[in-house]
């Protein structure tokens, strides 16, 4: 029975834990956020969802939040179309408060609010994990919503060579290639290039300023990553990236240009003896960061965020006895906004200064029969914000072999970024504290999870406008408490996926979160006839808030939205692959940010060589 991505991305959350199961099911996918480790998505004691590469070509996304906005607990607000700023919230959340990883290394993201998730590289991704919850036992700050970790196509697979090549509506054009293969008996070569370029839309219209004007969008990127067996039990790893991208937005009906150039180069030795895991790797990230009008240019950039990043990381995990399982490991990084960063044409208040966090974890699992409990402790040094202890508790029950019940309890922290401190120096350490209650069922005709969450954040940072017409960040206390439910099922050749969020999320003055809706549903329901697969989705999004504000009206906030995707993949040979999309179906006129109207109805095509 063929399945959707949600589907797939969600299935193994039902499967029994291997401890208890007979067989090891075929859909029990092996991941590596939740311990740094392999481990199978089934014996990870929180919600975890997984996206393949597979499975993001079939629904054509173009980029990230496309894929993730179809996740449980996951939504997505956005100032216009592709390449502008995007938003990603987990359980309600604010979007810089979840913790994104690249092949298990953190992006740098102390500048500013957070990952751009519009501007990176879709075409360089293999799988998306995404743990929902506070996961700052493991890695330390920034994790309060949860953890993506994206890895990358340099990542070792099977030997293959692909080439895409699509177009679309607003003269959309993409084009990849990924080439893997074994170059000797130990060594594994990994390369893969692209781009993306449109000529956009008015994303942010100004009547009589910019009546015509189009912001489009160009990016291309670059990678390269060798892998080498040492000997039966060691290997060394090391991979080089490299993408750059220009998006045209709209600065009170003038054009301006927000550049963005990464340079990122990691290298890893991992080694595994009969009970002991263990991995060292380190980390360089270079990033530049520019906005500028055209009559300026990018050497008379009126903002500058230039910045880099040097992380070290080493993990263990040791099988103690059949039962029991430690973990534990250390790391260090320095982040630098550098001397030439300029805020709106002056120099940058902290510019020249760099962070260093100092950080060490210890974890423990034991299964006794058909409990399993997991215990996570961890302390950062940040040479800016004193000390911080993080811990996490969470235990799963096998009733049977169909029933599964689950409880966690954990804490995290994250510290203010430049950005925010650039606007109030005093600003406090965010923390929060998060527990959670989940149940599961399987069963040969259906399979539902369900989970109840309540994350008490003190110290929230939110960005209010204030009466010179000015945003300013502050601390707020604020509580997020939801449910999320998600059912799969099928009636005869339709495959169905259902998820629904309900969440109350309020500050201390007892006002609605921003740009975070109280419910959420989605299905997705797919068909397949022969060489043929149609899927078709559906999203809500409830009533949300627009903006921060105290003293909220009818019109600050944005009303509720139903859309619907359309897409078909039809296999032409084994070795050719064409698909189609339709964007936005019913052509609903919508904004997830006032004054940046959705995009429109969209259609596109690509195909896929394998040679």
């Amino acid at each position: 029975m063929k399945k959707t991505l949600l589907a797939v991305a969600l299935a193994p959350l039902f499967i029994q834990s291997q401890a208890f199961a007979t067989e090891t099911s075929t859909d029990d996918v092996m991941v590596v956020t939740a311990n740094r480790f392999e481990q199978p998505v089934s014996s990870v004691l929180a919600p975890i969802s997984v996206v393949t590469r597979e499975e993001i070509e079939a629904i054509q996304a173009k980029a990230l939040p496309e894929v993730l906005r179809r996740l449980p607990g996951v939504e997505v607000a956005q100032n216009g179309g592709l390449g502008q700023n995007a938003s990603v919230y987990i359980r309600g959340a604010n979007s810089n408060q979840t913790l994104v990883l690249v092949d298990g290394v953190r992006i740098s993201s102390s500048i500013g609010g957070g990952v751009n998730f519009n501007r990176f590289p879709i075409g360089l991704v293999e799988r998306v994990e995404v743990i929902r919850g506070p996961g700052a036992a493991k890695y330390g700050s920034d994790a309060i919503g949860g953890v993506i970790n994206i890895i990358t196509r340099s990542q070792q697979g099977d030997d293959t060579k692909q080439m895409t090549l699509g177009g679309g509506s607003r003269a959309y054009k993409e084009a990849n290639f990924v080439a893997k293969s074994d170059v000797s008996d130990a060594g594994h070569l990994q390369v893969a290039a692209g781009f993306v370029q449109t000529d956009g839309y008015n994303v942010r219209p100004q009547p009589g300023k910019n009546d015509g004007v189009k912001h489009g969008y160009d990016s291309k990127n670059a990678l390269v990553g060798y892998e080498h067996q040492l000997a039966d039990n060691t290997k060394a790893y090391g991979s080089a990236s490299w993408y750059e991208n220009e998006a045209e937005y709209d600065s009170y009906g003038v054009k301006n240009f927000g550049y963005v150039r990464n340079q990122n180069v990691t290298a890893q030795l991992e080694h595994q003896a009969a009970a002991w895991q263990t991995q060292f790797s380190t980390n360089y990230q270079d990033t530049q960061s520019l906005n500028y009008s055209q009559s300026e240019g990018k050497d008379n950039a009126s903002t500058r965020a230039n910045s880099d990043m040097f992380n070290v990381q080493w993990a263990n995990l040791y099988q103690l006895t059949e039962m029991l399982q430690l973990g534990g490991g250390l790391d260090w990084r320095r982040e630098k906004l550098k001397d030439d960063a300029l805020s709106y044409g002056s120099k940058h208040k902290l510019a020249g200064e760099s962070r260093n966090n100092y950080g060490g974890y210890v974890s423990g699992l034991v299964e006794l029969n058909q409990l399993t409990v997991e215990g996570n402790a961890r302390y950062d040094k940040h040479d800016k914000y004193d000390n911080y202890a993080t811990w996490s508790l969470a235990t799963a029950y096998q009733i049977n072999e169909q029933h599964r019940v689950r409880a966690s309890y954990g804490t995290a922290f994250k510290a203010p970024t430049y950005s925010d401190l650039a606007s109030k120096p005093e600003l406090k350490p965010e923390e929060s504290k998060n527990f959670e209650l989940g149940a599961s069922g399987y069963y040969e005709f259906m399979q539902w999870n369900l989970a109840a969450y309540d994350n008490k954040v003190d110290n929230l940072i939110i960005w209010y406008k204030g009466a010179d017409g000015k945003f300013k960040s502050d601390n707020v206390d604020a509580r997020i408490k939801g449910v999320e439910l998600d059912v799969q099922f099928a009636t005869g050749i339709v495959n169905h996926t259902v998820v629904a969020d309900f969440k109350d999320h309020k500050d201390a003055k007892d006002v609605q979160l921003a740009r975070r809706a109280k419910q959420n549903y989605k299905w997705i329901g797919d068909v397949a006839f022969g060489d043929a697969t149609v899927s078709l989705t559906y999203l809500y999004t409830g009533k949300r808030l627009d903006l921060p504000t105290t003293a909220p009206t009818d019109d600050s906030y944005l009303p509720a939205t139903s859309l619907w995707d359309l897409s078909a993949t039809y296999q032409v040979t084994d070795a050719l692959v064409v698909r189609g999309r339709v964007d936005n179906l019913l052509n609903e006129k919508y904004e997830t940010a006032k004054g940046y109207p959705a995009p429109e109805r969209a259609f596109y095509v690509n195909g896929s060589y394998q040679f």
